[in-house]
């Protein structure tokens, strides 16, 4: 069984009954399987195990971290056996970084505990009768495989900062010292340091001599790194971008340094201005106390503020914060899966909610005589106005506003526009009540449901199938080899 730690769960005041389960208590388990959120899965007497960076097959030495009152938590002190199906891991940070939580697995072994992961959750946590819940399993699909399964990543963020933290205490103060500065990626729970990183095998091939020439950047310049601790510093993250289908490259330096400062500085950034196929160079100001910037302030030095890259014969600008799918040949096989389910006819009035910058809106519009795009982020909605012109598509149109708003107010039931279809796209805490409330209200006859989340999808579809809907298919696709995230693409029909 599949059990989601995402549920909320509260903290029990005793341990399970009939075994040792106090934090401390250590035991030897073998994994069973994966759950969804990547960890794997074990028993003791009975009691479920959830233990973090383990796949099938493994025997493990765990210490118990946490007891829950349907399960227990856990740490790994050792691994006392290998699975059989266990490989070498082809990147060398792998037991270390947490970007990848499957990279010792093979691939088609990791879409098939995918693909499991969805049925079961569906059958354990959709909120319907049971002897509903026992059919759901059965409309699941075949997964499908991303195209690549390395180097599939368009875009990657990574952090400046420090490999270790030194402090002292002076005079009731706590002192950071900056040492060891370095790039790489935060390890989960490590916000503090960096773990530096010489390569990364989701990303483009070349990150690896990129990443050279940044440490040299680093030590020619003396640029300090930015620390979380005490705010101080210049350099704070660095962004790459990549059309896939283009060959076109973006290097963002995002920085604490405001644009009288950096002017003496861009001359240091333009090194980076010869790389072979650097389509865009730019310094982008973030002054907030988090990694990602609430009013970034772009400053371009070399090309243009932003990438091109095509899904099919369709062609978006990509700027530094854009929403576009990562695994850019992945998504191609994701979009031809919802017209697949949408299955649209010339008639047909699509809603395509949580549209972000349009590009299921804009591929879905060849089939269909009307795309409605709903979105919040203001940026995004420009990104899909820009590309749906360029594009040339004349029957799409765009609203800003959260969704549960904007279908209760502008596209109420009953209004302009009568759906047919609903394409429903929500970011992984999935969709709000009234979002859920205003879809049922507009009786289309086709939902599209595309989730991130299986958990959260089976919450929601519990909502639709109580709405007088039926189930009719869920397709998995895989974005993202090597981690735990699935993406599902579910189609509901109205009874």
């Amino acid at each position: 069984m599949s059990i989601s730690t995402d549920s909320p769960i509260q903290d029990s005041e005793t341990p399970p009954k009939g075994i040792s389960a106090k934090p401390g208590t250590e035991h030897t388990v073998t994994i069973e399987t994966l759950t969804f959120g990547g960890a794997g899965l074990a028993h003791i007497d009975g009691i479920a195990v959830f233990v973090p960076g383990t796949i099938p097959g493994q025997q493990v030495q765990i210490v118990i971290t946490k007891n829950k009152e349907r399960y227990l938590e856990c740490r790994v002190l050792k691994v006392l056996r290998r699975a059989k199906d266990e490989v070498q891991p082809r990147c060398q940070h792998f037991h270390d970084c947490g970007g990848c939580t499957w990279q010792n697995l093979p691939y088609d072994k990791q879409i098939k505990y995918k693909e499991d992961i969805v049925r079961e959750t569906l059958e354990h946590l959709t909120p319907v009768d049971a002897d509903v819940r026992a059919t759901l399993p059965g409309r699941v699909l075949k997964i499908i495989p991303s195209p690549q399964v390395f180097h599939y990543r368009n875009k990657l963020e990574m952090s400046f900062g420090f490999a270790n933290m030194r402090t002292e205490e002076k005079a009731g103060k706590r002192i950071y010292f900056d040492e060891n500065p370095t790039i790489g990626f935060h390890q989960p729970g490590e916000w503090s340091t960096v773990l530096p990183i010489s390569e990364c095998h989701l990303y483009d091939e070349q990150i690896g001599s990129l990443l050279s020439d940044v440490r040299r950047f680093m030590q020619d310049t003396r640029l300090p790194v930015y620390n979380p601790k005490t705010h101080k510093g210049i350099l704070r993250t660095l962004l790459l971008r990549r059309g896939v289908q283009t060959n076109e490259h973006m290097i963002a330096f995002i920085v604490k340094a405001r644009k009288k400062e950096l002017e003496p500085l861009f001359q240091h950034f333009m090194r980076f201005g010869g790389r072979s196929g650097l389509t865009s160079l730019l310094v982008i100001e973030n002054h907030g106390m988090n990694d990602k910037p609430e009013m970034p302030k772009v400053h371009t030095l070399i090309g243009r503020p932003f990438i091109t890259e095509r899904l099919f014969d369709l062609t978006f600008e990509i700027s530094p914060f854009s929403f576009f799918q990562t695994n850019t040949l992945a998504a191609e096989k994701l979009y031809k899966a919802i017209a697949d389910c949408a299955d649209l006819n010339r008639k047909d009035v699509v809603l395509d909610a949580y549209c972000g910058m349009g590009t299921i809106g804009q591929y879905l519009a060849r089939f269909c005589e009307k795309v409605v795009g709903v979105e919040s982020h203001p940026t995004a909605i420009e990104d899909a106005l820009k590309s749906a012109g360029k594009n040339r598509i004349g029957n799409i149109s765009f609203f800003k506003g959260r969704a549960e708003q904007v279908l209760l107010d502008q596209l109420k039931a009953g209004g302009k526009y009568a759906f047919s279809v609903i394409v429903l796209d929500p970011p992984r805490a999935g969709l709000h009540p009234k979002a859920t409330e205003a879809v049922l209200a507009h009786k289309p006859q086709k939902i599209v449901y595309v989730s991130c989340n299986p958990g959260t999808f089976a919450r929601d579809l519990g909502a639709f199938l109580k709405g007088g809907y039926d189930l009719r298919s869920v397709q998995p696709v895989d974005l993202f080899p090597h981690t735990a995230h699935i993406e599902t693409v579910a189609v509901l029909q109205r009874k």
